[in-house]
Formats: C-alpha cells, sequence, structure tokens
C-alpha cells in the first residue's frame, strides 16, 4: 500500500495542472450544466436567486433542537445558495428551484477528485509504456461511477415530484412517472455509495498495474 501512495503522489504532482484543473472543472461543469438542463427542460430562466443567512439559520436550528445529533441532520440539509423559477400565475410559488447544498457539494468535489486521480494515473501509465489491460472496460466503469454520483447529488426542486431537494426530482424531470421516482428515492444512498466504490475499485486496479510495469521497467534496465 506504501508503494501506492508513492506512485499516486509522484503522479499528483508531475500532473498537479490537470490534477487541479479537473478537480476544479468537474464541479463547475455539473452545476453549471444542472442549471442549465433545468432551464431548457423548462424553458425557463431563473427569475430569483437566495442567498441564505445560513449562520442565522444553523443557529435557529441549535437554539430550538436539543439534540445535536439532531441538529446536525437538519443543517446538513440546508441550502448555502438557492435559485429557480416563482411563476407569477401561481402567487409566486416557485415552481422548480434549483439549489447549492454543502454536503452535496463535497460529494460532488470528492467526485472530481477521483476523476482527476483517473487521469493523471492513465498519463503516468502511459509514461511508463504501460497499455491497461481491460482499458474500455475501466473507462466505462469510470462512466457508470461518475453517473450514479452525479445523479444521485443532484438537488433540484419541482413541484409535481416534490417540495424537498431530491436526485429523483431529476429522474422525473427526464420524463419518469414521478410516483416511480419517489418509489427509488431511498436507493439513492445505494447509488451513491457504488459510484464511488466503483471508482476506487478502478483507482487501486490503475495502481496496481503501475506498480507492475514499474517494477518490470526496472528489472530490464539492471
Amino acid at each position: 500500500m506504501t508503494n501506492y501512495m508513492t506512485l499516486l503522489f509522484s503522479a499528483v504532482k508531475k500532473h498537479w495542472l490537470a490534477f487541479t484543473g479537473i478537480s476544479v472543472g468537474f464541479v463547475v461543469i455539473y452545476y453549471g450544466v444542472l442549471l442549465l438542463l433545468t432551464m431548457i427542460r423548462f424553458a425557463e430562466i431563473p427569475n430569483y436567486i437566495v442567498f441564505h443567512d445560513i449562520i442565522g439559520i444553523y443557529g435557529l436550528i441549535l437554539e430550538g433542537t436539543p439534540s445535536m445529533s439532531d441538529a446536525f441532520m437538519i443543517a446538513k440539509d440546508e441550502a448555502w445558495i438557492e435559485t429557480g423559477y416563482k411563476n407569477p400565475e401561481y402567487y409566486g410559488v416557485a415552481t422548480w428551484s434549483y439549489m447549492l447544498i454543502p454536503p452535496k457539494m463535497f460529494l460532488v468535489f470528492l467526485m472530481g477528485l477521483l476523476l482527476a486521480t483517473f487521469t493523471v494515473l492513465i498519463l503516468a501509465s502511459r509514461e511508463q509504456g504501460c497499455a491497461l489491460k481491460s482499458g474500455n472496460k475501466l473507462y466505462a466503469t469510470a462512466g457508470v461511477s461518475t453517473t450514479f454520483v452525479s445523479l444521485t447529488s443532484a438537488t433540484l426542486t419541482w413541484v409535481v415530484c416534490c417540495a424537498t431537494p431530491s436526485w429523483v426530482v431529476a429522474l422525473a424531470m427526464l420524463g419518469m412517472n414521478a410516483s416511480l421516482a419517489l418509489w427509488l428515492e431511498p436507493l439513492g444512498q445505494l447509488l451513491m455509495s457504488a459510484g464511488l466504490g466503483l471508482m476506487l475499485v478502478v483507482i487501486l486496479y490503475q495502481l496496481k498495474q503501475l506498480a507492475l510495469t514499474k517494477k518490470h521497467n526496472n528489472f530490464v534496465n539492471v
């Protein structure tokens, strides 16, 4: 494992620009595309934006919730920023909204880090002259992993589906029956865990292959 960590740090250090760009870029692109697709789906441009007084909200939660564990569970789902479309024909009710919620943002950023790691290890393998076995399967697995995490990290609301931000709103917006989408909601945690787990397996496989190639190259050079 120590050898794997050495190879990982070496790859990140050598390709730090790509690593940083992908890590941050994934978050920016993800939330940008999510908002853009929502606007296209409803053919509406957001007409409001709210920067929530998150410090005040956290204070109220702590003050009104005796249990710290309960307070944490409530606070973690509070949105920092919200935008969407309030329909003037329905008393200004937000028919859809798009939120930035810290725990979900962290998971998206974590996925960005994993994708960045995957990329720099691909670059390191090519530099070592290592053609990864099952390369297409690795790319496919990384794609499935990214899809799982991206889908289950969506924080949207839609009056037709539910009034709380949930990943299943994205399914409903894509055309799935709202009742079926809500029935699938409990699977979100499982899909999220599967996505992150698959990506970790791919990265460990990359490190194993890179270590074997490096060992082989050192043996040949001797």
